[in-house]
Order: C-alpha cells, then sequence, then structure tokens
C-alpha cells in the first residue's frame, strides 16, 4: 500500500512528532514506578526532553533530512489539535477538583489520546492507531477501579514510547 511504503513524504512531521513520543513515554514508564510526585516528574522530564529533541532536530536540519516539509495543512491540524487538548483539560480541570486523583488523571490520558487522533491526518497511522490504544486504555483504567492506577500508566508510556519509536524509525528507513 503506498500510503505505509511513503509515510515520511506523505507524514514528514511523524519523525519530530516519534521523538517527542518516545522520549515521553519513556518519562511516563519511569514515573509508573513511583509517587505521584515522582511520575509527575518524569512526565516533566520526558516532555522537556522531548521538546528538546525536536528542537535540536529542527536546528541541525535533522527532522526533515531527506523528507519534504509539511504541507500547510498538516501544520494547520497540529495547531488545531494543542486547541482542542487545551480546550478539554480546561474542561476536565473544572470537573474534576483533585488533580492529584486517579480519576483526573486517567482523563488527562484520554484527552491526550484524542489529541493523537487528531494529528492521525498530520502524522500518519501510527498516530492514529496510538490514539485509538491510549483512549482504550484510559477508558478501560476508568472502570478498572481495582486495578492500580500506575498499571494504566505504566501502558500510556509504553505505547507512546513504541509508537514514538517506531515513527522515528521508519521515518528514517522509508524515506
Amino acid at each position: 500500500m503506498d500510503l505505509f511504503t511513503n509515510m515520511p513524504e506523505y507524514f514528514p512531521l511523524m519523525r519530530g512528532g516519534g521523538a517527542f513520543l518516545a522520549l515521553i513515554g519513556l518519562g511516563i514508564v519511569v514515573g509508573a514506578f513511583g509517587t505521584i510526585r515522582w511520575r509527575f516528574t518524569w512526565l516533566l522530564i520526558g516532555f522537556w526532553l522531548g521538546i528538546a529533541a525536536m528542537a535540536i532536530g529542527g536546528i541541525t536540519k535533522l527532522i526533515f533530512a531527506g523528507l519534504p516539509y509539511p504541507a500547510v495543512w498538516q501544520v494547520v491540524v497540529l495547531g488545531f489539535a494543542f486547541v482542542v487538548e487545551f480546550a478539554l483539560v480546561g474542561i476536565v480541570v473544572r470537573r474534576v477538583k483533585d488533580t492529584t486523583s486517579r480519576e483526573f488523571w486517567l482523563w488527562i490520558l484520554f484527552i491526550v489520546g484524542v489529541h493523537f487522533l487528531v494529528l492521525g491526518p498530520s502524522h500518519g497511522p501510527i498516530c492514529l492507531l496510538l490514539a485509538l490504544l491510549c483512549m482504550a486504555n484510559a477508558l478501560i483504567g476508568l472502570r478498572l477501579k481495582t486495578v492500580d492506577f500506575r498499571v494504566f500508566w505504566a501502558i500510556d508510556g509504553v505505547l507512546k514510547l513504541v509508537a514514538g519509536a517506531a515513527m522515528l524509525v521508519l521515518s528514517y528507513t522509508l524515506a
């Protein structure tokens, strides 16, 4: 199928997005092995490492090496995905008052999945699949209240780490 063999050409944002996802996924996985403070610290470490990787990749042009620059519509989709995510986070913050609760963080994981769903057209089918898996994981976590929250946190991190690594590796091997 042409979509999969030419993924990096159709979705040039997948390389930078993959680098970010792999690093934040790693932070989430490490964070699963500690307290809420530990989780939040490693979430931030993964986030900032992902931002740094994209910034360095952008400055050195490694993010787009051998790839076309993204189309304007892809950049617009990226921006729109953040608007959707911020709006949904605002709703959760207003409705779930305890920001350290299981419910709060599982809804945040679900919203990030929705964010990936919006990003699917600009970042490709791996991002779309990740969206569905992250949303399903969060919803299962919301239903299975007797299972330790860290299980769902860790699964979310592994999903992001694997999807990000796949996006990154495939962006070089298929390009």
